[in-house]
């Protein structure tokens, strides 16, 4: 149930080469459009350079030359990335207060199980029906 002082809901995800937040009512997306840039919310210049950092970061996980083949992070890496996001998701929320909800619909980033063949023969590479 929304606080009755919200104005504002926030959808917290990473997505290719935009942002990590997302208007999720109308009041979030007349204010702000989506995806919205982390400068555009009332954060600390330290949290809008870390949410841009985690943005940039998140970029790196995919393989952009086939993104349908696994992307190059090891388990180590993704959990380094949940931690941060996590981290990140808790900083936005203090700051932005009562009148925004931040909703995390966020998803945790996983090693492809596929990855070690993949490296083995990258060309050759076909995923396992």
């Amino acid at each position: 149930m929304m606080n009755p002082k919200t104005e504002y809901i926030i959808r917290f995800f990473f997505e290719w080469r935009e942002s990590c937040f997302w208007s999720g009512n109308d009041a979030a997306r007349e204010r702000f459009d989506s995806p919205i840039e982390p400068e555009e919310l009332p954060l600390s210049e330290s949290t809008i350079k870390r949410a841009n950092e985690l943005i940039e970061w998140h970029d790196k996980a995919l393989n952009w030359e086939y993104p349908p083949d696994p992307g190059p992070w090891r388990q180590e890496e993704c959990d380094r990335f949940n931690q941060a996001a996590k981290e990140l998701l808790s900083a936005v929320r203090q700051e932005l207060g009562e009148r925004f909800e931040v909703v995390d619909e966020s998803w945790e980033e996983q090693e492809d199980p596929d990855l070690e063949a993949y490296l083995r023969d990258p060309k050759g590479f076909k995923r396992k029906a």
